[in-house]
């Protein structure tokens, strides 16, 4: 059953990828800045672990590298801390609260915009500072309204009883 849960968070991960390259990128357009797979990555993350957080963050993001990427392994370095770092976060014994996903996805939503920046400043990009501050203020916040739609698709397997038939049988 587990192994089953895996590939289904794995499938969802594709699934935010595709998504991420053919639609969330056209909204940019208007402003509206959503990082799903990172939204996913760091979901993946709390309820699996770090290690699946890890390698889950390395594969999006280096399919979503080798598709639009400026900098290849970019997005692969910064997915797999996300999601590394997150992990032992949660193993360090903050509980599973909306609060906790809150402050998770805040934060490293802007520790990627930042350190994405950066790199790019490194390597001589352009990169315009009102750009970057608009984008502070908003992708944390389409990130979290995203976060109420996505955690719980992947939390809805790990609530399943391993009994079969029903559930309070014993009760009537």
């Amino acid at each position: 059953m587990k192994i089953l849960l895996k590939f289904a968070h794995f499938i969802f991960l594709i699934i935010s990828v595709i998504l991420q390259l053919s639609f969330l990128e056209q909204l940019k357009i208007f402003n509206i800045n959503i990082d799903l797979v990172l939204v996913t990555v760091i979901g993946i993350a709390v309820f699996e672990g770090g290690l699946y957080g890890l390698v889950y963050g390395f594969i999006a993001g280096m399919l979503l590298d080798l598709m639009i990427g400026q900098v290849i392994g970019l997005n692969a370095l910064l997915y797999c801390l996300s999601g590394f770092f997150t992990g032992m976060i949660m193993d360090a014994g903050f509980k599973r609260r909306m609060i906790t996903y809150i402050l998770l996805i805040f934060f490293f939503t802007e520790a990627n915009i930042l350190l994405t920046g950066g790199i790019y400043y490194l390597f001589n990009f352009t990169s315009h500072t009102a750009a970057l501050g608009l984008e502070m203020i908003i992708k944390p916040v389409c990130n979290i309204v995203v976060m109420f739609l996505v955690f719980p698709l992947l939390k809805a397997g790990l609530e399943r009883s391993e009994e079969i038939g029903f559930k309070y049988k014993d009760q009537i």
